[in-house]
């Protein structure tokens, strides 16, 4: 090999040892970059995601708020309130348009009374209460939903002048398996109407009227469900299974 051959051979493998090390370093620096940011792509960084945190919880509290707001909306009928459908919300002239008018108000009332747990209802309640506050005519229309009810045998009137209407959207038989079932469940084995009434007003059996939970108490030992204790006072003893 002559010598200008071994010169140009020594150049080429300096000049691919110093691309090498060029090559090493940027890959050094490139790690490092990455591992190093500056102080301000650091708050950028951390801004970024304080914003994004931030956009989230909005979003979160915006949910929970329309939530809320759902759940405070009054109960209305199929048809909607008076703006919707105001000829709902004015007595029929013609006698077969006033009862079917009156029955579809009295499918909502049973609704309404059980959503509310709501036992009896007065002419006073109902004129204040929506969406029945809105029906031109409420003291009539009390009356005439009060007696379609009646008709199905789903009510009583508690007086001649019809002012309250006691609705019944559970039968009392079903009362009876309902206590029942519950004095099982916690282990009350003597139960009697004003314990029920006073120590128990979390339950929705509880808001019944007094007179109702004597028949209620009757109609356990009619089952046998359960035995008289004094009968006076509405007091029995559950016979366990």
């Amino acid at each position: 090999m002559s010598t200008r051959e071994r010169t140009r051979e020594k150049k080429e493998k300096t000049k691919s040892r110093t691309t090498e090390k060029k090559s090493e370093s940027i890959d050094k620096k490139t790690e490092s970059g990455e591992n190093e940011r500056t102080p301000r792509e650091v708050a950028k960084s951390v801004i970024g995601r304080t914003a994004e945190k931030t956009t989230q919880h909005s979003s979160l509290e915006s949910g929970k708020t329309t939530q809320v707001t759902d759940s405070i909306q009054p109960l209305l009928p199929l048809w909607g309130n008076r703006e919707e459908s105001e000829w709902m919300y004015h007595i029929p002239d013609r006698g077969d348009d006033k009862k079917m008018w009156a029955q579809e108000w009295a499918d909502f009332l049973l609704e309404w009374t059980q959503d509310k747990v709501v036992h009896i209802i007065s002419v006073t309640m109902f004129l204040k209460e929506s969406p029945f506050n809105e029906i031109l005519g409420k003291s009539d229309a009390f009356k005439m939903i009060g007696d379609a009810l009646v008709e199905k045998e789903m009510a009583d009137w508690t007086s001649r002048k019809k002012r309250q209407l006691r609705i019944y959207w559970r039968p009392l038989e079903e009362w009876a398996d309902i206590i029942y079932q519950w004095a099982l469940e916690t282990g009350q084995i003597r139960l009697d109407v004003k314990s029920l009434i006073i120590q128990n007003a979390d339950q929705d059996f509880a808001s019944l009227p007094e007179k109702d939970l004597y028949i209620v108490m009757e109609l356990m030992v009619e089952k046998e469900f359960a035995e008289w204790v004094d009968k006076k006072r509405g007091a029995i003893k559950v016979n366990l299974i």
